[in-house]
Parts: structure tokens; C-alpha cells; sequence
């Protein structure tokens, strides 16, 4: 792995574990976030399982942003990116190589992710 995607990695896991707090006050933050995270996908700088990886575990709390819904929002904005952006061959590209179950980013009901679910 290199110097830089390492460095990437920790920067987007500082920016998960304040994303609770930055909702209140941005409740579009997960949708910028995602387009941000998108567009890092789509360059090959960190692969869609990474991220998805960062999603799951993060959050103030370990689980935290999943449990609230906010890994399921920013996950369907990624997606929705990717595919506004690049269209729905590299999405199917790029869903096909990362392996993950977008149902595991499900939240809890009533907390459930709108954009999400349009890629289940």
C-alpha cells in the first residue's frame, strides 16, 4: 500500500468519526461527502471496499454511522455519483469488483437510507 492511500484512508476516518456532529449543523454533508468519496473511487485512489469498510466500522462510535443511517446515505450518494457521472456500466464495474452487500449498510428501522435503497 502506498504512503498516500494510507494517508487518504486516515483522513476520510477522521472526517467519519465527526460526521454525527457536522449533520446537525450540515444536514447535506452526507451527500457532499459521498460525491467527494465518489470521485476518489472513480480515480482509483481508494477502491468502493475500502470505503464501504470505513463506512460500517465508523462514526463516533464504532458502528455508530450505520446505526443512525448516515453509512447508508453516504454509500447511495457515492453510488449515485459514480453513476450520474460515469454511468451504469462502471458502476456495475466498480459495484462487481469491491464484494459488498449493500443490504449490510441497511440501518436500522425507522432510520432507513432513501438513496441507498434505490441500489439494492
Amino acid at each position: 500500500m502506498s504512503f498516500f492511500f494510507l494517508y487518504c484512508v486516515a483522513r476520510f476516518e477522521s472526517v467519519l468519526t465527526t460526521l454525527e456532529d457536522a449533520v446537525t449543523d450540515a444536514p447535506k454533508a452526507p451527500e457532499f461527502l459521498g460525491r467527494i468519496l465518489g470521485r476518489v473511487v472513480v480515480e482509483n485512489v481508494v477502491p468502493l471496499k475500502e470505503i464501504g469498510r470505513l463506512l460500517h466500522e465508523g462514526g463516533e462510535e464504532p458502528g455508530s454511522l450505520l446505526k443512525f443511517g448516515l453509512a447508508g446515505d453516504v454509500l447511495g450518494s457515492v453510488l449515485e455519483m459514480i453513476k450520474a457521472e460515469n454511468g451504469q456500466g462502471v458502476l456495475n464495474e466498480i459495484r462487481n469488483a469491491s464484494n459488498l452487500r449493500f443490504e449490510d449498510f441497511r440501518p436500522p428501522h425507522p432510520n432507513r437510507s432513501r438513496i441507498l435503497e434505490k441500489f439494492i
